[in-house]
């Protein structure tokens, strides 16, 4: 609050009372006063928790230190700590990085690279885009390319204090694009290898060695307390001499006695010495080493945790949340949650978010290997088409909600459109199958092993609509590959027809012409064999597609009017309103603007009356720059306007963008520039975010603006 008193010739300004935000003292003020204040700075706080069983590692921990204190260097601080896995290489850098948080007020960064993920390892598009949104870039300003998310990185970082723990790098390459641009920052790197390559970057490598007896002894008495240790202290130096002074495992066997109050030490150092063969394998391996605490852990599980910690281990995919794990092991959302908990408390699984968990990669494996050995094959089949079932009903419910009038052959729409929907609308459908997309894929290339081809098919059909409005074209065109495969297996041409159209589109729409033109071509054969006019209809649709984006326009209208008869005869209403939306588009390429606003505006009342928002948004574009071919601006404008709108709250980016062109170019008839550019830069965006070929068209156009502008404003010669 803000009080300004006169007392005689004497003018006192005081703040009284609780203040929050930004308050302003202020003696005399002639003219306007602009107060302006900054969104609050995001400050992420990502890294994971030290165990409360660390131990020692002060030689380490003084190493680390010494190594990121060099005052000579031009970047940010760069250490890797490498050793055999289980030495405790994360907790090293969790703990160094907690013990010095003061010299970090932006925050700290954290990212698993996933050296010995099933999947591969994390490539730095993958984690720069998080990064930069952590970091508070909206998600809608985060470029698609890599080298333009490593560019804008290096500029938010720019004078940031902060650290970064990239875990479990496979590569100098992965690390590379993380570093930030602030010689006061710190990045702390993981791997099982030495990274040599990273020292030309400034790098200094820490090795990690076991746990020495006294370490051992230490962490055991935090964990399953003093008394224990000492009333049996040579059992308990034998339990971290065959631990090999390996943290994990000696944390597994810690947390099997701490569960066991009453069992002495010697019952544990009992258990290990019966397994004398895996012992003499685990002084060889490291990993089999861990791979034996698992064995000891999951041993202790009751017998439906156990169960719930096998057939999750069936998991395709690398992370997965509640309804996933219900459907796998076919129980109640309480009672997973619950079993959940278990694995958590037990070491043997992650949270790793809310509702979202995942296995160590090696405990992963040991969990299979156990359903393997436990559970016939019969139940490991069952777990896994749950698994699959769950995925392929939700991308089904998705798909329902991002086009609702698309006609459909999966006979599960039937099943999925007696549900209510779990998604509030278009943009959270699309989102959740963003989410889940890298798990669909690998739950789908499960189904091509194990031949489910209907399933197979069925998912692309699903996957549709996100592809259509997210692009993902590398996953787009490896799953509809399979799909194709699929239908052909089925002996089922209705559905390889439309695969083949789907696969075309995503080669349509990367300019690879020649093989968008096969893939219809076959999808038009297969359709006719089974006199499937509905899909006779949209394979001439999709040649017609073709034959514009190369030119040819006549050819173009012909096969849109052929597609029109044909859907007009099926009674496929979407498809007619889709085909008039065509056939106005080749009318206006070959310059029979008066016959293109006729059939695009049948289009428009077309989807208007079924309901198809974004097909009659789409009709309105079209419209709009055709009234722009005709020198009616304000006219476009309107439609323009509407039909961006629609489309932007539709969720069809990549339409959305198209709009935004559009509405740039109206904009630039009114002499708007400024707007214009303001449009284009937001649909160059979009299309970089989605890897769309049309970035290139937009900066063009950006560019040939700015070049216009330029010989504009300079001084004509008399």
């Amino acid at each position: 609050m803000l009080f300004t008193m006169e007392s005689g010739d004497r003018r006192e300004n005081k703040v009284t009372g609780d203040v929050s935000g930004t308050s302003v003292q202020v003696g005399a003020v002639h003219g306007d006063v602009f107060l302006h204040q900054g969104a609050k700075p995001v400050v992420p706080r990502q890294l994971l928790p030290v165990s409360a069983s660390f131990t020692d590692r002060e030689r380490e921990l003084t190493a680390l230190t010494r190594l990121l204190e060099d005052d000579h260097r031009q970047g940010p601080a760069l250490a890797v700590i490498t050793g055999s896995g289980g030495m405790g290489k994360t907790a090293l850098a969790s703990r160094w990085i907690t013990n010095h948080a003061d010299r970090f007020p932006d925050g700290q960064l954290y990212v698993n690279l996933g050296a010995f993920s099933a999947d591969g390892p994390t490539t730095p598009d993958d984690v720069l885009g998080g990064f930069l949104r952590a970091l508070g870039v909206p998600s809608e300003q985060v470029p698609a390319e890599i080298a333009e998310q490593a560019a804008m990185y290096r500029s938010v970082t720019a004078g940031k204090r902060f650290a970064v723990l990239a875990d479990d790098a496979d590569s100098a390459a992965q690390v590379r694009p993380l570093l930030p641009a602030s010689p006061d920052s710190v990045v702390v790197v993981t791997s099982r290898w030495r990274l040599g390559a990273l020292t030309m970057d400034g790098a200094r490598v820490l090795v990690v060695d076991p746990l020495d007896e006294a370490a051992g002894l230490t962490l055991l008495k935090r964990t399953v307390g003093v008394q224990r240790v000492t009333t049996e202290l040579e059992r308990a130096r034998e339990l971290v001499a065959l631990c090999g002074g390996m943290p994990i495992a000696l944390c597994v066997a810690a947390a099997r006695l701490s569960t066991r109050p009453r069992w002495p030490i010697s019952r544990l150092v009992g258990v290990l010495a019966d397994e004398k063969r895996r012992l003499s394998a685990l002084s060889i391996a490291d990993e089999a080493i861990v791979q034996a605490s698992f064995d000891l852990s999951s041993e202790e599980l009751d017998t439906e945790t156990a169960r719930v910690y096998r057939l999750l281990g069936l998991h395709p995919g690398r992370d997965f949340g509640v309804g996933l794990a219900s459907a796998a092991i076919d129980r109640t959302a309480l009672e997973t949650e619950d079993a959940l908990d278990s694995l958590v408390v037990s070491s043997l699984l992650t949270d790793i978010g809310p509702d979202r968990f995942q296995f160590h990669d090696l405990a992963r494996v040991h969990a299979r290997q156990q359903a393997a050995r436990v559970d016939d094959q019969a139940t490991r089949v069952s777990a896994l088409r749950r698994m699959l079932d769950w995925y392929l009903d939700n991308v089904v419910e998705a798909d329902l909600v991002i086009i609702p009038h698309r006609h459909r052959l999966s006979p599960r729409y039937a099943q999925v459109r007696e549900l209510s929907s779990q998604f509030s609308g278009t943009r959270d459908a699309l989102d959740w199958v963003e989410q889940e997309l890298a798990n669909v894929v690998a739950t789908m290339r499960a189904a091509v092993d194990h031949g489910w081809w209907n399933e197979v098919w069925q998912f692309c059909e699903g996957l549709w609509g996100f592809f259509l409005y997210r692009k993902h074209y590398h996953h787009w065109e490896k799953t509809h590959k399979w799909a194709v495969d699929a239908a052909r297996h089925c002996e089922d041409p209705a559905a390889e027809a439309r695969m083949h159209i789907q696969l075309g589109y995503a080669y349509l729409n990367t300019e690879r012409y020649e093989d968008a033109r096969r893939q219809f071509s076959a999808s038009l054969k297969a359709a006719q064999t089974i006199e499937d006019i509905s899909g006779e209809a949209t394979a001439w649709e999709h040649l017609g597609v073709v034959a514009q984006s190369t030119g040819g326009h006549q050819n173009a209208l012909e096969c849109f009017t052929r597609a029109l008869r044909l859907a007009e005869q099926a009674g496929q209403r979407r498809g007619v309103a889709l085909h008039l939306r065509r056939i106005g588009e080749a009318c206006a390429a070959l310059g029979r603007m008066r016959d293109a606003i006729g059939y695009l505006d049948r289009s428009a009342a077309e989807a208007l009356a079924i309901g198809d928002t974004v097909l009659h948004a789409r009709a309105q574009m079209r419209i709009g720059t055709s009234y722009l071919t005709l020198g009616r601006i304000g006219d476009a404008s309107r439609l323009l306007e509407e039909a961006a709108t629609a489309l932007n709250h539709s969720g069809a980016d990549p339409y959305f963008a198209e709009a935004l062109e559009s509405l740039a170019e109206s904009r630039l008839r009114e002499g708007d520039t400024h707007t214009a550019r303001v449009h284009l830069r937001q649909a160059l965006e979009i299309y970089r975010k989605s890897r769309d070929l049309k970035a290139h068209r937009v900066e063009s156009r950006i560019a040939a603006i700015a070049s216009e502008t330029e010989r504009s404003s300079e001084p004509q010669s008399e």
